[in-house]
């Protein structure tokens, strides 16, 4: 036998490793249950001991994990924001033209709200709720709210410097887009439509593609 194939494995380490397991799998257990009991109570109307039932905890132990129910809110959107931003911005780095790049702005976001209907509904009424009453949110939060915007703002800049759509201003352009997505979100989340999403969508992008499109030469 050689002694240079053993691989040597502390108890010790080994311990700490599960015990890491476990506390994470516990995390994303309460801040599952939040977003399910926020979605459905909203926040002013949820307690600690609700979110604590939810998940099938003691009370006790949701604050071995976090301080306030404002932290639970913040880090249960949080999670979520991380991986649609995350997801937004690698299909449209993948995309090819900026009408492809834009779908999958557009695209991910509308894929995410089917999947994950409890995150958006406290995104899109909660926070926008804490905005208005200038309540402070979390500068991560901000930040991402801000990346998803910013994603189509340089997809808008390099398409207006190429050529490829009319003169604009990338900012200007981005918050339009940005703003026709959130319009496409509470229509779903409010049953506010007479059509499936997909077909809202394909609607709302045939829009953007015709007012970003390049002005035709005058005669």
């Amino acid at each position: 036998m050689q002694y240079d194939d053993l691989v040597v494995t502390s108890p010790g380490i080994k311990g700490r490793a599960s015990r890491a397991d476990a506390a994470k799998s516990r995390r994303q257990a309460i801040l599952k249950a939040a977003r399910t009991v926020f979605a459905r109570q909203g926040y002013a109307n949820t307690l600690i001991d609700d979110v604590a039932a939810a998940a099938g905890i003691a009370k006790g132990t949701v604050y071995l994990y976090f301080a306030s129910k404002e932290q639970i809110y913040l880090e249960a959107l949080l999670e979520r924001a991380r991986e649609v931003e995350a997801r937004s911005r690698a299909r449209i780095l993948e995309a090819a033209t900026w009408q492809e790049k834009i779908r999958a702005y557009m695209e991910t976001r509308v894929e995410y709200l089917n999947a994950h209907q409890d995150f958006f509904r406290i995104y899109a009424t909660e926070f926008r709720n804490m905005c208005m009453q200038g309540k402070a949110i979390g500068a991560e939060l901000q930040d991402l709210v801000r990346q998803g915007e910013q994603q189509v703002a340089q997809v808008l800049a390099v398409a207006a410097a190429k050529g490829e759509i009319r003169p604009l201003d990338p900012d200007l352009g981005a918050a339009m887009i940005s703003d026709l997505m959130r319009g496409l979100v509470d229509r779903t989340l409010l049953a506010f439509r007479r059509t499936p999403v997909a077909e809202d969508l394909e609607f709302t992008l045939d829009c953007v593609y015709r007012a970003l499109a390049k002005e035709a030469n005058p005669a």
